[in-house]
């Protein structure tokens, strides 16, 4: 049956036809914004870096597409996780800080101690490295930003010498300003505390916050345009729209790349338009936390997630990517959809588990996804994202046979430890119920419950499982 319905989406009223489904027409726009960046941009052999799948710069520099945030990471495993996120197995070749984390020096560090191990074990000579780094607010303006800029690559200055590591730096502007509603944001205690040299380089940013960024973007300008730096792109992060279209209009240098959180994708749609229209490169941050973490909120979304991850696994397995003990997780198949959409991901982990299971090795393996499952990441994403769940669950199909005699079901509660009826199934007659992995459910011969047959749900979802009672 046809169902007519009127929607608000975006403040503008909505006439729409739809069958029944579990989407809302938000997801439909992010699905639609997101599929647009992949638009005339197949996947080649010209899209790798030593087999990490990279998106090129509207300036030719090719950056990777998987990387490891460690902004505010604790600084003793950074090192170590960095080095072990270079080696083969994991192939990650960007690393995401910020000038305020203050740990660049032990990023170049991790970095060094991989490309050693690299050249010791597989012979490779110079490992191809990107560093995303992002200069704080309080060093707005063009001096404090010149001085900001060459703080880090001073920092970075082991990895950027060492023979076996060829470095490229983008820069970004962390944030256009210091916002006095922001609670965490202290303006004038930040620039207080500041050391007098930085305050001697250029006026207080937060007394000019129209202006003081667009002096930053100077001051980048300069710095790409220098040769002898490493350098290679400039970007901003956390910018809004009105701030990109501005900066466009002063920039001789357009930004290359813009950082954004990953709630962007779904609120900030003329944001990302921006973007898309102008060849500017995506990061997208804070996706465990934004997404994957938030399954509790949207449990049904997170469901249609796994039941697209089980499907990616079995044509894997088929094609030999995967072990058969092996199986995608959630988080892999949301980072494939935005990595297949030419978007970089940069999650951020101190487990070497999960850093392989994230890596870009792990990433590049998983197959083009087709437009079906394309579509559910994006309205799973979306109902993460807002905490708005699908309508409709994914599940396990069951299907019950009695063969020799009448068998009488029962779901267990194992939280609860009762039990409710689900069906009494005749001898030679069948059931079908809709689960999922892990329930548990009792079978009798009797209405007065003996012989009791104990059944665990141990497929996947969208799998179809036959049961022989």
């Amino acid at each position: 049956t046809t169902i007519i319905v009127i929607m608000r989406c975006s403040s503008i009223l909505l006439l729409i036809v739809v069958a029944s489904a579990p989407w809302n027409c938000l997801s439909e726009n992010l699905f639609n914004r997101i599929s647009r960046f992949a638009t005339g941009k197949k996947k080649s052999d010209d899209d790798l870096l030593g087999g990490v799948p990279t998106a090129t710069l509207s300036n030719g520099v090719k950056m990777p597409l998987v990387g490891l945030g460690v902004g505010n990471m604790i600084p003793d495993v950074i090192p170590a996780i960095i080095s072990h996120g270079l080696r083969a197995d994991k192939n990650i070749r960007l690393i995401d800080t910020s000038n305020v984390s203050s740990n660049e020096m032990l990023v170049a560090q991790g970095i060094v101690e991989g490309a050693e191990y690299l050249e010791q074990v597989s012979g490779e000579e110079k490992a191809e490295v990107h560093v995303i780094t992002k200069i704080w607010y309080t060093h707005l303006g063009y001096n404090r930003t010149l001085m900001a800029a060459q703080a880090s690559l001073d920092a970075l200055t082991l990895a950027i010498n060492h023979p076996n590591v060829e470095l490229k730096v983008h820069v970004m502007l962390h944030w256009p300003r210091c916002y006095d509603n922001i609670p965490w944001m202290n303006c004038e205690l930040e620039e207080e505390s500041l050391p007098a040299y930085i305050k001697n380089a250029g006026p207080p940013p937060h007394l000019d916050k129209e202006n003081a960024w667009k002096e930053s973007w100077k001051a980048l300008e300069t710095l790409v345009a220098d040769d002898s730096n490493p350098i290679a792109s400039i970007g901003v992060s956390n910018f809004h729209l009105s701030d990109l279209e501005e900066l466009e209009g002063v920039a001789k240098i357009k930004p290359q790349v813009v950082e954004t959180n990953a709630w962007s994708l779904l609120y900030d749609p003329l944001l990302i338009e921006f973007c898309h229209k102008r060849g500017v490169h995506l990061v997208a941050y804070h996706l465990m936390d934004g997404i994957i973490h938030k399954a509790d909120a949207a449990p049904f979304a997170y469901h249609h997630l796994l039941l697209v991850a089980n499907d990616m696994t079995k044509i894997m397995r088929s094609r030999g990517l995967l072990e058969q003990d092996e199986e995608l997780t959630a988080a892999q198949v949301v980072l494939a959809w935005l990595v297949q959409h030419s978007i970089s991901v940069i999650p951020r982990t101190t487990d070497l588990y999960h850093l392989k299971e994230n890596s870009a090795s792990s990433i590049a393996k998983i197959p083009i996804m087709n437009d079906k499952q394309v579509q559910t990441i994006a309205h799973s994403v979306e109902a993460l994202i807002s905490g708005e769940d699908l309508t409709e669950d994914a599940f396990v199909k069951l299907t019950f046979h009695a063969k020799s005699k009448d068998v009488y079901l029962y779901w267990h509660d194992p939280e609860y430890g009762g039990e409710i009826q689900v069906a009494k199934i005749e001898k030679g007659s069948s059931f079908d119920e809709s689960s999922h992995p892990g329930h548990v459910y009792r079978v009798y011969d009797s209405e007065e419950k003996e012989n009791m047959e104990v059944l665990t749900v141990n497929g996947k979802y969208g799998e179809h499982t036959h049961i022989e009672l």
